[in-house]
């Protein structure tokens, strides 16, 4: 039986959940190999529109996000009756794993400092996305998780598995995410934001620090009931973790989503300030360095394996996406074929993908498959023209290329796997730690929303925008929210931002002393700033 899925070799298996199962595999062409992620429907889930619904939702997004934090994907396709995803493979493990090999299942203060401000920036640039039309995505992930942290053998850090993340517009009143996770307002079937991110990762720093995880439940209900509450277990006595650090967390997992840091972004900053004062009191390698010390030590002769193994699959490809001059194989490009769908309906919302995706018995495409394929064209075009946006307070080149989809990469990790998606009871029950989706009394049965239509129209380059800018560090007394020329979202300080040269206006807030104040600074051509402002009366 033939071992390819089209163009892609499967290896062996990585993961399986309830919506879908994650393969190693690598690709062949021209000489060069390289290993990758594939991520497919589960064969028995290939014929219902509903994970039809939710795996193209989870393509369309994660293919727009390019980010050094955020594993990438690069390809979405079919072969035969399977619809997959290709994404880096990060060649490394993920932090849940990572933690459990570890000999005392935690991880250095610095080392987990440094791997919550790696994931604040991925969080920071998906919250900060926005369409075409300039309005924001509101983007939230809604599982953020040892699991779906990636550590790779060198010390970089990568967050994976968009796969139920929320949009600005979705409907509230399911429970979404891994119940030891849920910020409660989540666990309520509230509506989100990126604090209930900020809570998730709070919640992964804590499990780092002190190698147990901060919410006791010996079953999912049981999580629930903690998560509803905001009720944690107390922080392990005699822990050496320093005050300042058990500080931030315990802002990032505060019940109520007001008193959290205000963003992911905000979480970072206090983050810097910590990683910044415990390097400059104790000298040594970078984090990155330490934290790839940890995982050799924590691996230790359980490194990534052969690759010469072979597992089924399927043969004909059929893929969204077209890179012909690599000799891939495809049987057809729907990209280059797009007049062949001209009964596809020109967004997702108007018609839901079709169970008929699965073949019939002989070799003719039904109608409905080509309408589903056709909203997959549709999808794919609009990613491709999707402006890239950098993290916010960074700058934005917005005619450097996309970052290329084929750089090194690996991990032998449950790559979305996990996140098993129902409203019911005809799916395979999780693990404990695996994503849900629980209907609430407020919205019993209902499944999750449809993917936002995607305008493919980019918005006008400003040729003229400066390329030159400068870190600018904003510091208050006692604190404040802090924006730069109007533009939110607001950050507390102290707050990093990256201007060009010139005057800029800074706006400077304090709820608790009930003052504002704006002032004037001008950036130097030369040089980085810094600057503190007395808010004291």
């Amino acid at each position: 039986m033939s071992r390819a899925l089209g163009r892609y070799e499967l290896v062996r298996p990585l993961a399986r959940g309830g919506m879908a199962e994650v393969f190693l595999a690598r690709r062949r062409a021209a000489g060069i190999e390289k290993l990758l992620v594939v991520k497919r429907i589960r064969p028995e889930r290939s014929g219902d529109a509903r994970f039809l619904e939710l795996f193209m939702r989870e393509a369309r997004l994660s293919m727009s996000l390019t980010h050094g934090n955020i594993v990438p994907v690069f390809d979405f396709g079919r072969s035969g009756d399977q619809v997959f995803l290709a994404m880096e493979w990060v060649e490394g493990r993920d932090l849940a794993s990572s933690l459990a090999r570890a000999s005392d299942r935690r991880l250095s203060p610095l080392c987990a400092a440094f791997v919550a401000a790696e994931c604040c920036q991925a969080l920071t640039y998906a919250h900060a996305r926005r369409g075409n039309d300039g309005a924001p995505l509101g983007i939230v992930h809604r599982d953020v998780t040892p699991r779906n942290v990636l550590v790779s053998w060198s010390g970089e850090v990568k967050l994976t598995d968009f796969g139920i993340a929320a949009l600005a517009g979705d409907s509230v009143g399911q429970v979404v995410g891994t119940p030891g996770y849920l910020a409660p307002e989540q666990a309520r079937g509230e509506t989100t934001d990126a604090r209930a991110d900020v809570y998730a990762l709070g919640l992964v720093l804590r499990e780092a620090l002190t190698g147990e995880p901060a919410r006791a439940g010996a079953d999912r209900e049981t999580l629930l009931v903690a998560a509803r509450s905001g009720a944690l277990t107390s922080w392990p006595p005699a822990l050496a973790v320093d005050d300042e650090l058990r500080a931030i967390v315990d802002r990032a997992t505060a019940a109520a989503s007001a008193d959290r840091f205000p963003d992911a972004a905000a979480f970072a900053a206090a983050l810097d300030d910590y990683l910044v004062a415990a390097r400059a009191a104790v000298r040594g390698p970078a984090p990155s360095q330490q934290l790839a010390a940890w995982m050799a030590t924590a691996w230790d002769g359980a490194r990534d394996g052969d690759t010469r193994g072979a597992i089924d699959g399927g043969d004909e490809l059929l893929s969204f996406l077209d890179d012909g001059a690599m000799g891939t194989g495809t049987a057809r490009s729907l990209v280059a074929t797009a007049d062949d769908s001209a009964q596809a309906p020109a967004h997702a919302e108007a018609t839901p993908p079709s169970p008929a995706l699965a073949p019939p018995a002989t070799r003719r495409r039904a109608p409905l498959v080509l309408a589903v394929l056709g909203v997959a064209a549709v999808a794919a075009i609009a990613v491709a023209a999707w402006p890239r946006r950098a993290p916010v307070g960074t700058a934005v080149d917005a005619s450097a290329p996309p970052r290329a989809p084929d750089a090194a990469v690996g991990a032998d990790a449950a790559i979305g796997a996990d996140a098993a998606v129902t409203d019911g009871p005809a799916l395979d029950a999780p693990a404990l730690d695996a994503a849900i989706v629980a209907p609430s009394p407020l919205d019993a049965g209902r499944i999750a929303p449809r993917p936002r239509a995607i305008d493919a129209a980019p918005p006008p380059i400003d040729a003229a925008a400066p390329t030159v800018r400068r870190k600018v560090r904003i510091n208050a007394r006692p604190w404040a929210l802090v924006t730069v020329d109007g533009t939110p979202p607001a950050r507390e300080t102290i707050a990093t931002f990256e201007l060009p040269p010139g005057r800029h206006r800074v706006h400077l807030s304090n709820p608790q002393l009930a003052v504002e104040r704006d002032v004037t600074i001008d950036v130097p051509a030369d040089r980085d700033l810094d600057f503190v402002v007395d808010l004291r009366p």
